[in-house]
Protein backbone atom coordinates (compact mmCIF):
# COMPACT_ATOMS: atom_id res chain seq x y z
CA UNK A 1 0.00 0.00 0.00
CA UNK A 2 1.46 3.67 -1.17
CA UNK A 3 1.18 6.26 1.34
CA UNK A 4 1.13 10.38 0.20
CA UNK A 5 3.06 12.83 1.07
CA UNK A 6 1.17 15.15 3.65
CA UNK A 7 0.32 19.02 1.87
CA UNK A 8 0.52 21.77 3.75
CA UNK A 9 -0.64 25.06 2.39
CA UNK A 10 2.45 26.60 0.45
CA UNK A 11 1.25 30.23 2.40
CA UNK A 12 1.22 28.76 5.69
CA UNK A 13 5.17 28.09 5.08
CA UNK A 14 6.02 31.01 7.40
CA UNK A 15 4.23 30.32 9.93
CA UNK A 16 5.48 26.39 9.94
CA UNK A 17 9.02 27.43 9.99
CA UNK A 18 8.59 30.25 12.87
CA UNK A 19 7.12 27.40 15.04
CA UNK A 20 9.78 24.89 14.58
CA UNK A 21 12.67 27.40 14.09
CA UNK A 22 15.16 27.18 17.27
CA UNK A 23 16.47 30.94 16.52
CA UNK A 24 12.98 32.11 16.53
CA UNK A 25 11.46 32.79 19.63
CA UNK A 26 8.45 31.39 19.24
CA UNK A 27 10.16 28.13 17.41
CA UNK A 28 8.62 25.78 20.46
CA UNK A 29 7.49 23.02 17.96
CA UNK A 30 10.28 20.03 17.01
CA UNK A 31 9.09 18.84 13.46
CA UNK A 32 6.53 20.32 10.87
CA UNK A 33 4.23 16.81 11.89
CA UNK A 34 4.22 18.21 15.22
CA UNK A 35 2.65 21.88 14.35
CA UNK A 36 0.38 19.70 11.72
CA UNK A 37 -0.69 17.10 14.23
CA UNK A 38 -1.45 19.67 16.79
CA UNK A 39 -3.48 22.27 14.19
CA UNK A 40 -5.25 19.63 12.85
CA UNK A 41 -6.76 18.96 16.37
CA UNK A 42 -7.05 22.69 17.20
CA UNK A 43 -8.95 23.28 13.29
CA UNK A 44 -11.64 19.93 14.14
CA UNK A 45 -12.07 21.33 17.99
CA UNK A 46 -12.99 25.09 16.12
CA UNK A 47 -14.49 23.45 12.75
CA UNK A 48 -12.43 25.20 10.62
CA UNK A 49 -11.39 23.29 7.78
CA UNK A 50 -9.38 24.87 4.86
CA UNK A 51 -8.62 23.14 1.18
CA UNK A 52 -5.33 22.53 0.37
CA UNK A 53 -4.57 24.05 -3.31
CA UNK A 54 -1.20 24.96 -3.24
CA UNK A 55 1.87 23.16 -1.48
CA UNK A 56 4.85 23.18 -0.94
CA UNK A 57 7.46 20.67 0.50
CA UNK A 58 5.33 18.07 2.21
CA UNK A 59 5.65 15.98 5.04
CA UNK A 60 6.77 12.03 4.28
CA UNK A 61 4.45 9.81 5.30
CA UNK A 62 7.01 7.40 7.71
CA UNK A 63 7.79 10.22 10.16
CA UNK A 64 3.73 9.81 11.39
CA UNK A 65 3.74 7.10 14.22
CA UNK A 66 0.90 4.84 13.64
CA UNK A 67 -0.37 4.14 17.15
CA UNK A 68 -0.53 7.89 17.99
CA UNK A 69 -0.72 9.90 14.94
CA UNK A 70 -2.72 7.86 12.92
CA UNK A 71 -5.12 6.93 15.54
CA UNK A 72 -5.71 10.66 16.33
CA UNK A 73 -5.93 11.48 12.20
CA UNK A 74 -8.11 8.57 12.45
CA UNK A 75 -10.46 9.98 15.47
CA UNK A 76 -11.31 13.09 13.52
CA UNK A 77 -12.18 11.34 9.83
CA UNK A 78 -14.52 9.15 12.20
CA UNK A 79 -15.80 12.08 14.07
CA UNK A 80 -16.39 14.31 10.45
CA UNK A 81 -18.03 11.44 8.33
CA UNK A 82 -19.60 8.91 10.76
CA UNK A 83 -18.25 6.09 8.23
CA UNK A 84 -16.66 3.37 9.94
CA UNK A 85 -14.81 2.53 6.49
CA UNK A 86 -12.85 5.56 6.63
CA UNK A 87 -10.15 3.71 9.63
CA UNK A 88 -10.14 0.81 6.61
CA UNK A 89 -6.33 0.52 5.22
CA UNK A 90 -7.10 0.60 2.01
CA UNK A 91 -5.55 3.66 -0.40
CA UNK A 92 -8.93 5.44 -0.96
CA UNK A 93 -9.67 5.30 2.52
CA UNK A 94 -6.16 6.70 3.51
CA UNK A 95 -6.68 9.01 1.15
CA UNK A 96 -9.81 10.34 2.26
CA UNK A 97 -8.84 10.30 6.11
CA UNK A 98 -5.61 12.58 5.25
CA UNK A 99 -7.53 15.40 3.12
CA UNK A 100 -9.94 15.80 5.86
CA UNK A 101 -6.87 15.80 8.74
CA UNK A 102 -4.96 18.28 6.17
CA UNK A 103 -7.79 20.45 5.69
CA UNK A 104 -8.44 21.01 9.69
CA UNK A 105 -4.56 21.57 9.76
CA UNK A 106 -4.66 23.97 7.24
CA UNK A 107 -7.83 25.53 8.95
CA UNK A 108 -6.62 25.30 12.82
CA UNK A 109 -2.53 26.60 11.88
CA UNK A 110 -3.32 30.29 11.54
CA UNK A 111 -5.30 30.46 15.23
CA UNK A 112 -2.71 28.05 16.95
CA UNK A 113 -0.25 30.43 15.34
CA UNK A 114 -1.86 33.63 16.66
CA UNK A 115 -2.50 31.91 20.41
CA UNK A 116 1.68 30.83 20.20
CA UNK A 117 3.20 33.89 18.91
CA UNK A 118 1.16 36.66 20.43
CA UNK A 119 4.22 37.04 22.32
CA UNK A 120 7.04 35.34 21.02
CA UNK A 121 9.37 35.89 23.70
CA UNK A 122 6.52 34.20 26.26
CA UNK A 123 5.77 31.36 23.60
CA UNK A 124 5.98 28.45 25.67
CA UNK A 125 3.42 30.23 28.37
CA UNK A 126 0.88 30.95 25.65
CA UNK A 127 1.52 27.71 24.32
CA UNK A 128 0.68 26.06 27.50
CA UNK A 129 -1.99 28.98 28.60
CA UNK A 130 -4.21 27.42 24.89
CA UNK A 131 -3.92 24.13 25.60
CA UNK A 132 -5.49 24.85 29.12
CA UNK A 133 -8.09 26.94 27.70
CA UNK A 134 -8.61 23.89 24.90
CA UNK A 135 -8.85 22.07 28.21
CA UNK A 136 -11.89 24.30 28.86
CA UNK A 137 -13.51 24.68 25.93
CA UNK A 138 -13.98 21.10 25.73
CA UNK A 139 -17.59 20.01 26.82
CA UNK A 140 -20.61 17.83 26.48
CA UNK A 141 -22.12 19.44 23.59
CA UNK A 142 -19.14 19.97 21.81
CA UNK A 143 -16.85 17.23 19.34
CA UNK A 144 -14.60 15.68 21.63
CA UNK A 145 -11.73 13.86 20.66
CA UNK A 146 -11.84 12.14 23.51
CA UNK A 147 -15.22 10.65 23.28
CA UNK A 148 -13.98 9.41 19.67
CA UNK A 149 -11.00 7.65 20.80
CA UNK A 150 -13.08 5.65 23.50
CA UNK A 151 -15.48 4.86 21.07
CA UNK A 152 -12.63 3.08 18.76
CA UNK A 153 -10.85 1.67 21.99
CA UNK A 154 -14.38 0.26 23.68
Amino acid sequence: MSRRRIKRPKEQEEMYRKLTDRDEPGGIFSSFKDVFMLAGIVGFMNQKRKEVTNSLEQIHWNVFNSETDETVINAVALAETGDLTIINTDDDAFDRKITIYEEYAAGGLEYLYNQIIENPRYALDNYFDFLKSMEKEVSAEKKNLKDVLDTLFL
